[in-house]
């Protein structure tokens, strides 16, 4: 099912006023996610890149848990970035952030403790990460002994 999102080019938050979207979207219910642990590091005034979400909230896939935030109503700013390679390319990245404007708006609205609940549950979710490497590894190496099936 796709996620409705607000048009990324539509920054007016009345037309013809010029002032960017800054009221907060919906708080999410499930805080064990990972869309609840980008949402609240947005929330929280971070900048985040692919590789950032790979090593901080164990995804590989920002943009589509970007687009997922926009149907809760959450307006997340992009950019693209140039970045060196470890070959000696320049690739280019993109950069997401929430408007400082729509993380104050949503502190102010309450949002601080559940920032802090979900920071809680993902921690205590990341102490059971050795079992999950293990049990991925034994699944793993099953399917190479049955030639891929499962």
């Amino acid at each position: 099912m796709k996620t409705p999102t607000p048009n990324p080019k539509d920054k007016a938050g009345a037309p013809g006023t010029g002032a960017e979207i800054v009221t907060p979207g919906a708080l999410l219910a499930r805080q064990n996610t990972v869309i609840a642990d980008v949402l609240a590091r947005f929330i929280a005034g971070e900048r985040l890149t692919g590789l950032h979400s790979v090593t901080d909230s164990s995804t590989t896939r920002l943009a589509a848990v970007v687009h997922a935030l926009g149907g809760y109503g959450w307006y997340i700013q992009r950019a693209d970035l140039a970045a060196g390679c470890r070959d000696g390319r320049i690739a280019t990245v993109s950069e997401y952030w929430m408007h400082p404007d729509q993380c104050a708006a949503a502190l102010d609205a309450g949002a601080g403790a559940w920032v802090a609940e979900v920071r809680r549950v993902r921690a205590a979710r990341r102490k059971n990460a050795p079992k999950a490497r293990a049990v991925a590894a034994s699944v793993n190496a099953r399917k190479r002994r049955n030639g891929g099936a499962k």
